[in-house]
């Protein structure tokens, strides 16, 4: 079990995905080859559920590398206090609950094959985007945390602290639904406080 507390410091939030990025990683390499990419028709296969995460991750990385004075530009600041963890997993828990939370065409997982080489580049991919990300965190401030904000397609605007609240979240998240996928309800991979 992974237990990220209630991190809302930049250093929190590091030592948060720290703490995630390699259980993650470790929890989906334990999978068999030949689970990694089976599930049932109308259910995302583990590696499907990995790839969106990939796809999550990549814009806010992305956001993270542009210049601070155009990311202002493209989103504005934000007009909000950033929240908790636990708010802003409750915002989104809301969607889950109501069926809504559908991913949009661009976090779709599209798998080429299923084959070794595949699930190597993903599991490549996942660990590369996600060092990016926390290098990118590395030039930001507390205070650029709370003012610069990003989209999420459900929640609306979030301030980068929320969206990285929203990360941690959401990679736990779709841990679960792997679990759930293998009928194991019994570990619980994220605490919720």
């Amino acid at each position: 079990m992974i237990d990220l507390g209630s991190p809302f410091t930049k250093a929190e939030i590091q030592q948060a995905f720290k703490s995630e990025i390699p259980t993650v990683a470790d929890y989906f390499h334990a999978i068999p080859q030949e689970r990694f990419f089976t599930a049932p028709e109308t259910i995302w296969t583990p590696a499907d559920n990995l790839v969106h995460l990939i796809k999550s991750v990549s814009p806010i990385v992305l956001a993270m590398s542009l210049p601070k004075t155009a990311l202002r530009l493209r989103f504005g600041k934000a007009k909000h206090r950033s929240r908790s963890l636990a708010q802003v997993r409750a915002s989104y828990q809301e969607f889950v609950d109501a069926g809504t939370a559908i991913a949009s065409t661009d976090y779709e997982p599209q798998i080429k094959a299923e084959t070794a080489d595949e699930r190597d580049k993903i599991f490549s991919k996942w660990g590369s985007k996600n060092q990016q990300l926390l290098e990118k965190l590395d030039g930001w401030s507390e205070e650029d945390l709370d003012f610069y904000q990003l989209p999420h397609p459900l929640i609306g605007n979030l301030t980068l602290r929320e969206m990285l609240f929203f990360t941690l979240y959401h990679n736990m998240h779709h841990v679960n639904d792997v679990e759930r996928l293998f009928g194991n309800n019994e570990v619980e991979w994220f605490a919720t406080k």
